[in-house]
């Protein structure tokens, strides 16, 4: 079973958590754990990106976030997609089915899009709009982030920072957003203190 045990149910109250958890987050915490746990019970990783994925990696709740974005390897996708659906989440057919899927659980709304390896260890999603989004090597690793005190599997800086430097550059994407400009100078931090460790 798992790599990781189980995330708790708690929302957070440790030190350095911004502010106070509003029930929103509550609820999103609560997806990511629930996510987590059905997933890993089947040995299907899955990382979360975006507000979340970057809170993970510094390992404290920064600020509220729109939604919950995990990213599976396709080949579990549509395992993935049956046994999130199983534990109670509803597949919503809002998404192109070869580049993501939306669910709602429990009134909280969540995402698992799809990502593919490729034979120089890059990772990439060929198929569907965002062909020409690439992510270096080891940004889908087995180094867990924290959340809430427990591990948690988080896209990497370096992948995040891909996928954020390249956003407005992709045949599909579109100007950064303030919140886009404001990760970008966390990630470059982290990747900067990363290189600064022996």
């Amino acid at each position: 079973m798992g790599r990781y045990r189980p995330l708790p149910a708690t929302a957070p109250t440790g030190p350095g958590q911004a502010g106070a958890v509003n029930e929103r987050m509550t609820a999103q915490l609560r997806i990511i754990k629930a996510v987590v746990n059905a997933l890993d019970a089947a040995d299907i990783p899955a990382w979360l990106f975006g507000g979340w994925g970057l809170d993970a990696r510094i390992g404290r709740i920064t600020r509220e976030h729109g939604d919950v974005e995990f990213w599976v390897e396709r080949t579990d996708a549509g395992r993935s997609k049956a046994l999130l659906v199983a534990a109670g989440a509803t597949a919503l057919a809002t998404q192109p089915p070869e580049e993501a899927c939306e669910f709602i659980w429990d009134g909280a709304d969540f995402s698992t899009a799809y990502f593919d390896r490729r034979p120089d260890r890059s990772f990439s999603q060929p198929e569907g709009r965002w062909s020409d989004w690439l992510f270096p090597p080891g940004s889908f690793s087995d180094e867990p982030g924290t959340l809430d005190g427990a591990p948690v599997l988080a896209m990497s800086v370096a992948g995040m920072l891909a996928m954020k430097e390249q956003y407005p550059h992709l045949r599909n994407g579109g100007p950064w957003r303030q919140k886009d400009i404001d990760d970008i100078k966390v990630l470059r931090r982290l990747a900067a203190d990363a290189d600064l460790q022996p």
